[in-house]
């Protein structure tokens, strides 16, 4: 870095960045155009492509092999650039945005070997985290990918379909309940050290995941109560208290002003999903003498696997917790 540069702050220069975008022009050039035609200025072209130098070169000090090698270097550059260049245009790569957080955080945490790797991966990885917003802790789906990538074993290479496995493991393990059944097919392509790491277990890890497929609530760490659902105007689904009728320790039958929902949970996230008109018919169903013991208030409750799902009078929240029949042996 230059004095001049230091005194002012700015980063050191991307010198293998600007000279490996330099070496794909002709590449880039439909990607300009397209970007050009899309309302891009060529000062924004221009200023997103320095922008995401200092990322690239982060990434690349952790790919001695790629940085071993410029027709490799320049294939990643030109990868990388194009998913840059299309992301301007749609103003999605401002500072501070999703797009550029995984541009700049996500993609330089592949820290094993990428040489099995496609440069477009890192335009999956942006779409995939603009997929996942709302649905999963996205910080935690980050975590998970890098501590997954960080035990990647030597003799095991990298493809873009094992990438895309351990993201969807990752994404389940950071709350995206819907990618359970995607998560656990795509665990079966991982090592053991990787699905380890990425779902953070210190027991046999294939042991804890034939546990929590019978019992989906179930988790070493986990065991405490948790709150699902709220009243619609504060981001919730149900417009009155809501009422649990039945389910199967993974989905479960709600109804509440009128309507039928179906709860997912398991041991790492929930969701609500509309089931249609409820019908005429009281849904609250009789109460039964084993409710008692999680209080008067209880209009509705159903347990299945190892997990206990309730309702309350005056509450737009359900209860889930362990099943304390089930004698603290869950998925024994």
């Amino acid at each position: 870095m230059t004095d001049r540069a230091r005194d002012a702050g700015q980063p050191p220069a991307a010198a293998r960045w600007a000279a490996a975008v330099a070496r794909s022009a002709d590449g880039l050039a439909r990607s300009v155009a397209t970007a050009r035609a899309g309302g891009a200025s060529d000062a924004q072209i221009a200023e997103a492509l320095r922008a995401t130098g200092p990322a690239f070169e982060r990434w690349l000090d952790r790919q001695p092999a790629v940085a071993a090698s410029t027709a490799t270097t320049d294939a990643w550059a030109l990868g990388w650039a194009t998913v840059v260049l299309r992301l301007v245009p749609a103003r999605r790569y401002a500072e501070g945005s999703l797009a550029r957080w995984v541009v700049d955080w996500v993609v330089p945490a592949l820290v094993a070997d990428v040489r099995d790797l496609s440069p477009s991966v890192v335009g999956d990885l942006v779409e995939s985290a603009t997929r996942l917003w709302g649905h999963a802790d996205l910080t935690a789906w980050a975590r998970g990918l890098e501590a997954g990538l960080r035990a990647w074993p030597t003799d095991t290479s990298l493809t873009d379909d094992r990438l895309r496995a351990l993201g969807a493991v990752a994404a389940w393990r950071a709350g995206h309940v819907r990618l359970r059944a995607a998560a656990s097919q795509a665990a079966e392509a991982l090592p053991d050290v990787v699905l380890t790491a990425t779902l953070q277990v210190d027991a046999e890890v294939r042991e804890t995941l034939r546990r929590n497929a019978t019992h989906p609530v179930w988790w070493p760490d986990g065991g405490g109560d948790r709150r699902i659902g709220a009243f619609r105007a504060f981001g919730g689904a149900w417009t009155a208290p809501p009422v649990v009728v039945g389910g199967d320790g993974l989905r479960w039958d709600v109804r509440a002003g009128g309507d039928a929902f179906t709860v997912v949970a398991d041991a790492f996230g929930d969701t609500v999903l509309p089931a249609g008109p409820a019908g005429d018919v009281d849904p609250a169903p009789a109460p039964e003498p084993w409710w008692s013991r999680h209080g008067e208030d209880v209009t509705g409750a159903a347990r299945a696997a190892g997990a206990v799902l309730m309702s309350t009078r005056w509450s737009h929240r359900l209860t889930l917790r362990p099943d304390e029949s089930a004698g603290g042996e869950v998925g024994g």
